[in-house]
């Protein structure tokens, strides 16, 4: 097969179609077209929009009839491609070469790598064989022009071809190679740029191509023998080759001699590391085991000892899960004192450790190791209940007394009397019994010591205040009970006995304490007793006044006979001379001035005056007028005291 390859403008051509197709369509048709060349033939490609649907068959046969009106002497073969915008593939093909004019219907199709039937109105030509008889898909396609570009361009820099000069290269034409060449088709070929298409047309130009095609033929039969033959003389190669399966198997022997070192490691209680070791050494039983193939006569007895050692190896998982959970449960409990939230978690974890021991069996030997530890992690988990137990109660007891001491404060603010007080005092007493009692290690111990002595204050200060408040209800209570007594002696005009009492009153009432509730009601009572203290002994100062000038008149007017009588008021003292005095007075004083007894009459004179100095000294001292009057009633003297 010969083909000649000439420099053609594949810029130019593709203008000239364009303009062709716009003249024979419609101005507005929205079909554009693309020139390649292709490993000799001329692709002719319409792209149109995915929305503009066209009939198929009138397209290829009018693009062929603009096609061959082209000057392409040296194109023999054209390829015409219909694709849509945004598509790497085109969904219709038709090729003819420009030697044979003949006329032919129009042939579309799909290719192979495109879904869809061929029409049945498609008539079978050469071209359309040529291009059916591609065994290829598209990554093949790509693969053989890639292949035959590069073949081509390094043909072509060999021979150092000058432009608008032939040459010509002799390459060996296969089967495959006709096939390569007659589908122009690849996936990175369909971007026809007028720059790629320039440089591609540049490496084609001029090329001639002589080949002959040499067939080897060999035998499928005798190839699939060959082929079957070595596959088993592999298979076979492979077969006695794995572990146990020719000679002495040292496998199971050190599986099982694996297993009784776990097992005598697994017996020591005190190494916490003993299941970790005793699982490795399974472990590497059970690897070593899984190397026994199917076919070995050691096979059965390696997958009962696998079988036995992976039971094994999930106990002491479960064992070496616990002492984890044992030991972060265990290290969680050092930092006292430790919260509610945390004693639980540590709880959950020793919980979880005794499920994970409980799950070993008892036919298992990791069953002792694990009974030996559940019997420890029991009485841990008790002693853990016990401690959350008493966090629980103290947060409680804490609480408790936070509220008492909320109560006893709300209480204060509105205390005033020894009652409300004595409850203050109750509420204090009660937050103290509760924070005293709350055991130390605990979370609430610590603000409970903060707390403890702050309400020990109050306490003792509610104490006194509450001893104030009694002593000044007492003394209060008191004031009142003397001043209703006083009151009493008051209408007996018993002034003694009154200003005694309202002396004790005014007494009482001054020593209710200043900071006492009571205070307030005893500060008015205390000028008011004061007040009525000094009225009663003013009226105690007169009666006396009157008792003692009473006395003093009873002395006066005593005699034989008597000499008067006397009343006292605390206006005036009305003094009346007797009339057996006033006659006896008359009948001596006649009679001495008879007898002329001047020493005599000297003393009745001496008598009258020491009388008349006594009533006027008892005046003056009671601070009361004196009248004096004569037995007929008539007033013979007065006396007006010295203020």
């Amino acid at each position: 097969m010969k083909t000649a390859i000439r420099n053609i403008n594949t810029q130019i051509l593709e203008d000239n179609l364009q303009k062709s197709w716009q003249s024979l369509r419609d101005l507005n048709d929205a079909c554009k077209i693309k020139c390649d060349l292709k490993a000799g033939t001329l692709l002719v490609i319409c792209e149109h929009p995915a929305n503009l649907i066209i009939d198929r068959e009138k397209t290829i046969s009018e693009l062929k009839g603009i096609v061959q009106k082209q000057p392409l002497e040296s194109i023999e073969k054209v390829g015409i491609c219909l694709n849509t915008i945004g598509h790497i593939y085109p969904y219709a093909y038709h090729s003819f070469f420009t030697k044979s004019r003949q006329e032919e219907s129009t042939l579309t199709f799909l290719p192979r790598w495109v879904d869809g039937d061929i029409g049945d109105g498609v008539k079978i030509t050469p071209e359309l064989l040529d291009s059916l008889d591609n065994p290829f898909d598209l990554n093949d396609l790509e693969q053989i022009s890639i292949r035959l570009e590069s073949e081509l361009n390094t043909n072509v820099e060999k021979e150092d071809i000058p432009e608008d000069n032939s040459q010509n290269s002799e390459i060996k034409i296969t089967s495959k190679l006709l096939d390569d060449l007659d589908n122009p088709f690849d996936v990175t070929g369909l971007d026809i740029s007028p720059k790629k298409s320039r440089i591609k047309a540049k490496h084609y130009n001029y090329v001639e191509q002589k080949s002959t095609v040499n067939l080897g033929t060999f035998s499928k039969v005798e190839f699939l023998s060959a082929t079957l033959s070595l596959t088993i003389l592999i298979g076979c190669f492979y077969a006695i080759t794995q572990p146990c399966v020719i000679g002495k198997c040292m496998i199971v022997p050190t599986a099982r001699e694996l297993n009784q070192q776990s097992l005598e490691t697994i017996k020591n209680f005190q190494n916490s590391l003993a299941p970790k070791q005793a699982k490795e050494k399974l472990e590497k039983a059970v690897q070593d085991l899984n190397k026994v193939p199917f076919w070995s006569i050691h096979y059965l007895e390696s997958q009962h000892l696998k079988s036995t050692y992976k039971a094994e190896i999930q106990h002491l998982e479960n064992l070496q899960k616990a002492l984890t959970k044992g030991q972060q449960a265990a290290q969680n409990s050092k930092s006292l004192p430790l919260k509610v939230e945390d004693w639980i978690e540590i709880q959950s974890l020793w919980q979880n450790a005794i499920v994970l021991l409980e799950k070993v069996p008892g036919d298992s030997s990791a069953y002792p190791f694990a009974k030996n530890k559940l019997q420890q992690y029991r009485k841990y988990l008790v002693a853990i209940k016990s401690r959350l137990t008493t966090e629980e109660a103290a947060d409680q007891k804490l609480i408790a007394a936070k509220k008492s001491a909320q109560l006893a404060n709300t209480r204060e603010v509105v205390a005033q009397f020894p009652e409300s007080w004595k409850n203050v005092y109750s509420s204090w007493e009660d937050a103290l019994d509760k924070i005293s009692s709350i055991p130390p290690q605990t979370t609430a111990y610590l603000e409970a010591k903060n707390l403890l002595p702050q309400y020990e204050q109050k306490l003792q200060l509610a104490e006194e205040r509450r001893i104030i408040e009694q002593i000044g209800e007492e003394y209060y209570n008191q004031a009142i009970s003397y001043a209703k007594q006083a009151e009493i002696f008051e209408t007996k005009d018993n002034w003694q006995e009154a200003v005694k009492y309202w002396q004790n009153a005014l007494n009482s009432a001054e020593e209710v304490p200043t900071t006492s509730s009571y205070f307030s009601k005893a500060k008015p009572l205390i000028k008011s007793y004061d007040t009525i203290l000094k009225i009663a002994q003013a009226n105690q100062r007169f009666l006396d006044t009157i008792a003692k000038a009473r006395q003093d008149l009873n002395k006066t007017c005593k005699g034989t006979p008597k000499i008067c009588e006397y009343s006292v008021t605390k206006d005036l003292i009305t003094v009346r001379l007797t009339s057996e005095y006033v006659n006896k007075i008359k009948k001596t004083a006649k009679e001495l001035q008879g007898n002329k007894d001047k020493k005599s009459l000297t003393q009745l004179e001496k008598h009258l005056k020491t009388l008349q100095i006594a009533l006027k000294a008892i005046s003056n001292n009671a601070k009361i007028p004196l009248e004096v009057y004569n037995p007929q009633g008539l007033k013979v003297a007065a006396h007006i005291p010295n203020s």
